[in-house]
């Protein structure tokens, strides 16, 4: 009899196909079950938004290229996003019309909870009906040995995207720092650097223009050289200036631009000061060589040269010296105060965006692969909540059972649960004889023979089950099948979604008391009597 396969697509990849590649399921026809309402359908993922849809339209054509060649491949829509009724409805009628042509297995391992649900409520209505045999249609998942948390993927991109961003930022600010605000702050310097040339040319008797050597037309915002040829006094000023210079300093240099560590030539060391500048103007960077030897120097010599001196224009060559040193005392500060605070900056930036670039990679695997992979395929021929513990199906039957309960309600009538099974068992054990009792029966004989003791596990009980509760309400919640409601007084309120109801209306109770609620008993009455010996 032909087989018909529907794999319902998500964001998985590989727990889709494993089925139909290791030949754990045989299928004439493959049928791929999307949202209708999927915006993306058909698109080349490229093409599509970032984040989950793009990875929706990967996931797509990852699994119609890697199923193309077995069987008959087509597509089913399904509204995915709809109400549950007509969810329902749609995914009735595509069981119904699949079953004609043979048997039908569902692959739900990418499945959203409430789809799922609606396979499950669809495959029982047919059977319980009497429209199909319950061996026409399987329903089928593939653990998964690893699957990430979608919404945790979803946080993961944003993360990405804010670390480049920020990366980016910062980068322009370097740019900004190191090239336009390097040069503002650093132009007070350079006019106290021209303004302290043309001291010295004044002071020597010389324009500044006059020397061959000078460095007047690099600076921006200077005074200006003076020049003194234009009367007599200037000349005569030039003349005892030269003089005055020739006498203090008998050392001559031939060189355009003696070594400041060869010569005391004030001249070559405002060049050195001046090449530094021009070097070290990075606000963000640290200073590599302190000029402060230089300006030392420079002071040594021009005290050596005009100290003896007291006419105004050596006066005003001391003062430009003393202004230059205060900016350059200004200057130092705000770079080592600048690069104090860039330096872990930049440091964490670029580690971020190390890290950032790691998890860009490990989400196109993930965008290549699909969010989870399988090893072997389950076969669900009957539903039994086996998805999820012992805890969150009890949860799930007791917020089924009765209205909304806040979560300190709902531990109280799991607890309430619990004690009414131990007293089932303590009444069928104290029937027979006490040399048959386990330890287990022991415990449950004396909890339905003695309300003061089963109050006092009943409480035991539901404090002991706050926090794994607490965990459990979480699962339920992230995985689609519990809601909370929003009171405008009182605590908060849990409830179980449509998906959550059909899972609890789907199970046979009285298996589910004899399995999962007796499972946990067990578990809660040896934690019980751990805590109790201890």
């Amino acid at each position: 009899m032909p087989t018909t396969h529907l794999s319902v697509l998500g964001l998985d990849v590989q727990r889709v196909v494993t089925p139909l590649e290791a030949g754990d399921v045989d299928a004439d026809r493959v049928r791929l079950v999307r949202d209708e309402a999927d915006p993306e359908q058909g698109r080349d993922p490229d093409d599509c938004a970032p984040g989950a849809p793009r990875a929706s339209a990967h996931a797509a054509k990852v699994v119609s290229e890697r199923l193309a060649g077995r069987g008959t491949l087509d597509e089913a829509r399904l509204p995915f996003t709809g109400s549950f009724a007509e969810l329902y409805a749609a995914t009735t009628d595509l069981l119904r019309e699949a079953a004609v042509d043979g048997d039908v297995r569902v692959n739900l391992a990418g499945a959203p909870p409430q789809v799922a649900a609606a396979f499950y409520a669809a495959r029982t209505a047919l059977v319980d009906g009497g429209e199909l045999e319950r061996g026409t249609v399987s329903l089928l998942t593939v653990p998964a040995t690893d699957r990430p948390d979608l919404a945790a993927i979803d946080d993961l991109r944003t993360l990405v995207s804010d670390v480049e961003a920020a990366s980016d930022a910062f980068d322009e600010f370097r740019r900004v720092a190191d090239g336009p605000a390097a040069a503002a702050v650093a132009r007070q310097l350079r006019i106290a650097l021209s303004d302290l040339r043309d001291a010295l040319a004044e002071a020597s008797g010389e324009s500044r223009r006059s020397r061959p050597n000078s460095r007047a037309g690099r600076t921006a915002g200077a005074r200006g050289a003076r020049s003194n040829g234009d009367s007599p006094l200037g000349a005569m000023s030039s003349y005892v200036g030269r003089a005055r210079e020739q006498l203090a300093d008998l050392v001559e240099s031939e060189a355009p631009r003696p070594d400041p560590e060869d010569t005391r030539d004030p001249n070559a060391v405002l060049d050195a000061l001046d090449a530094w500048l021009d070097d070290e103007s990075r606000l963000l960077a640290a200073v590599e060589e302190n000029p402060s030897e230089l300006v030392a120097r420079f002071r040594t010599s021009c005290e050596a040269r005009f100290g003896k001196f007291e006419d105004r224009a050596t006066i005003e060559l001391f003062a430009s010296l003393d202004r230059f040193e205060a900016h350059l005392d200004a200057y130092l500060d705000a770079r080592a105060q600048l690069s104090a605070a860039a330096g872990p900056v930049a440091e964490r930036t670029t580690a971020l965006t190390e890290r950032a670039a790691e998890a860009a990679t490990s989400l196109s695997e993930l965008d290549e692969a699909g969010h989870a992979t399988g090893e072997s395929t389950l076969e669900l021929d009957g539903h039994a909540l086996s998805p999820l513990g012992d805890l969150e199906a009890t949860i799930l039957s007791v917020l089924a059972g009765g209205p909304p309960r806040s979560r300190q309600r709902t531990r109280r009538a799991v607890a309430a649960e619990l004690r009414e099974r131990a007293e089932h068992h303590g009444i069928v054990a104290g029937a027979r004889d006490e040399e048959t009792w386990s330890a287990f029966d022991s415990f449950c004989v004396g909890v339905a023979r003695d309300s003061v003791t089963g109050d006092r596990f009943e409480k035991r009980l539901s404090n002991a089950l706050a926090p794994r509760l607490d965990v459990a309400v979480e699962g339920l919640t992230a995985n689609g099948f519990v809601t909370t409601r929003e009171r405008e007084r009182g605590r908060d309120a849990l409830e179980p979604t449509d998906a959550g109801r059909l899972w609890t209306s789907t199970t046979d109770w009285e298996s589910f008391r004899e399995s999962v609620v007796d499972d946990l008993l067990r578990d809660c009455v040896e934690r019980d009597e751990g805590v109790a010996d201890a």
